[in-house]
């Protein structure tokens, strides 16, 4: 991750709402200056580019969403491995830009950068699924791939709802989604 300097960092907080709120295309370097207490074109000492700055903001997105991650992994689940992420899905997209600016990244790339961003996403995505099944207990390879699958198309699923639909869909999805895959892994 580069080096940032309080300024850059100050703008890199303001860019992340502005990202997160309105997509690449529609966030204004403007509004983003202003919002740091800067004029537009003093943004250009810190940031070469509108993607400079979005790539930035996307370094400064999956680090803080790792560090989450690690965290809700760090100590063994009281009930099933991966439900303190998994049920903490809404709140966290509530209360993170970095969360809601990386989901709609994720899933609204703009074209140019899709492959960066592609890639950083998918070695997010990577690092959830190793560490749910860290914390499986099933020894057979098949099963544990089986099981691993299995979550991230929960999570998958329960951020489609956090994009799309809302905190209410995503509160039903988790339930239901929930539900069957207590069962599933009480039979694996």
């Amino acid at each position: 991750m580069r080096s940032l300097t309080p300024s850059a960092e100050k703008i890199c907080t303001v860019a992340v709402e502005q990202f997160a709120a309105f997509g690449y295309d529609a966030a204004s370097l403007n509004d983003i200056a202003v919002a740091s207490g800067l004029r537009k074109p003093s943004l250009y000492a810190h940031f070469s580019s509108k993607d400079d700055l979005f790539e930035a903001v996307l370094e400064c997105a999956l680090a803080a969403e790792r560090a989450h991650i690690e965290a809700c992994f760090a100590e063994p689940e009281p009930t099933l491995p991966g439900a303190r992420y998994s049920h903490t899905l809404g709140e966290r997209y509530a209360a993170s830009a970095h969360l809601r600016f990386l989901l709609r990244s994720a899933f609204f790339p703009p074209a140019p950068l899709r492959p960066l961003i592609s890639a950083g996403f998918e070695d997010y995505l990577a690092r959830l699924g190793e560490l749910f099944e860290q914390q499986l207990t099933e020894t057979d390879v098949l099963s544990r791939q089986r099981c691993r699958d299995a979550y991230m198309g929960i999570v998958d699923s329960l951020s489609v709802e956090l994009i799309y639909a809302g905190q209410a869909a995503y509160r039903r999805r988790l339930e239901a989604l929930w539900w069957m895959f207590e069962g599933a892994l009480g039979q694996a």
